[in-house]
């Protein structure tokens, strides 16, 4: 019987691996795992989230048998603030469990549950630092939202962190509908109108019949979020010809364009100023602000134009560079806060230059030289990637420390 019982919950097992890993340790406690366990688990599987909260589901079940219930991991989960796995949970039991329905309710799909996760992570991102409006209409009173800025340095998790207490609150009265309706309260109908675009694909869609984790949908994992700083002409030679510098302002942008689209296709949310070329901000500074604001990392793109820019050392006005000029009004302005120093990453495409760094950043590490066409496994790249990830490849981790050997004897200390 006790092993009926864990074969039921494990079932769920990959549903909360997928879904919670990045909080296993909070779910580990709340499971009541014991904290040696905690942190051994931690150091044999090297801290991968993955593999850590697959063991100490495994060890939950295996400590506490046929008390290991669905029901214990669900109030585990909504401890963690992880609501949305007890939907998708709870989905699966409605949807794989014994009610049938007629094949023509969802057409080829079962589907009755949203994703109410993925629909945050939209609207922490398109409401950015102007969040506290909308968080007013879903009725936190002022000392609550102050908590929640003084809790995040940046302002889309200070948005999460209050989308996932409203919901924490409002259990089954969380729904969409009342979304919609506040973020119309705050005057923000583009967000709205981006929901009902992405609507569907909100929904967890199951094709009938399928196994469960063969039906499930793939999740979209919040990602590192990244804004390249840079000036479109990374020289400052008075004397090249016309054609010369229309060369330069070329590869500079075809450079800029390639990093940042090598860091999307490895699941970095990289922005640049050229993917809104076609359909432009109404005020760039406001956008650049808010960039530079919400990014993990700003990788700022050392050239000596770059330098004398991002310094307010250039005085003459030009479209291809008003813009850095204020970015390095933003950036000076923001390190007055020490901890958001590590925030900007010095980038060279060719050899690197220290004087062309702002002095300020000139103690930190620089990366490069970032080749023309970047890609996963050219060592420059790699470095950037791993810092921004905040990961690297197992081979490239240090060994564990060994015990030492037997029969050595302790070496007085001289005083």
């Amino acid at each position: 019987m006790a092993w009926s019982q864990e074969t039921d919950v494990r079932r769920y097992f990959h549903d909360v691996v997928d879904n919670a890993k990045h909080h296993w340790e909070e779910l580990a406690h709340r499971l009541d795992i014991p904290r040696p366990d905690i942190s051994a688990t931690d150091m044999k599987r090297r801290g991968d989230p993955t593999q850590c909260c697959r063991d100490v589901l495994d060890l939950w079940v295996g400590i506490n048998g046929r008390r290991a219930t669905l029901d214990v991991l669900k109030d585990a989960l909504v401890g963690c603030k992880h609501q949305d796995v007890v939907d998708i949970i709870e989905g699966r039991d409605t949807i794989g469990g014994g009610r049938r329905r007629h094949h023509g309710d969802y057409g080829p799909y079962d589907s009755n549950v949203t994703d109410m996760r993925r629909v945050f992570l939209l609207i922490k991102e398109k409401l950015g630092v102007r969040w506290k409006d909308f968080a007013r209409a879903l009725d936190f009173d002022e000392p609550t939202i102050d908590v929640f800025s003084y809790k995040h340095r940046d302002p889309r998790d200070a948005c999460m962190d209050m989308l996932e207490e409203w919901r924490q609150n409002k259990g089954r009265g969380a729904t969409l509908n009342e979304l919609k309706e506040a973020l119309k309260n705050a005057g923000r109908m583009d967000v709205v109108d981006a929901i009902i675009e992405h609507e569907e694909e909100f929904k967890i869609k199951r094709p009938r019949g399928c196994a469960p984790r063969a039906a499930q949908m793939p999740r979209n994992p919040e990602q590192k979020r990244v804004f390249i700083s840079y000036t479109v002409d990374p020289d400052t030679d008075p004397h090249r010809t016309p054609r010369q510098r229309d060369s330069h302002i070329a590869l500079q942008r075809e450079r800029v364009r390639a990093l940042s689209d090598t860091l999307r296709h490895n699941g970095v949310d990289s922005v640049i100023d050229q993917y809104l070329e076609q359909n432009p901000p109404h005020i760039w500074t406001r956008w650049t602000e808010d960039e530079i604001h919400m990014a993990d990392y700003v990788l700022m793109i050392c050239t000596p134009n770059y330098l004398q820019c991002v310094t307010g050392r250039k005085d003459e006005e030009a479209t291809s560079e008003y813009k850095v000029r204020f970015e390095g009004k933003v950036i000076y302005a923001k390190l007055a806060d020490p901890k958001v120093h590590e925030k900007f990453l010095p980038v060279f495409f060719d050899e690197i230059n220290r004087d062309n760094v702002p002095t300020v950043f000139q103690g930190g590490h620089f990366y490069g030289p970032i080749e023309r066409n970047p890609r996963y496994g050219q060592d420059s790249f790699n470095q950037l990637f791993y810092k921004i990830v905040g990961s690297a490849p197992k081979e490239k981790l240090p060994p564990p420390v060994g015990n030492i050997p037997p029969g050595l004897v302790p070496v007085p200390r001289r005083t």
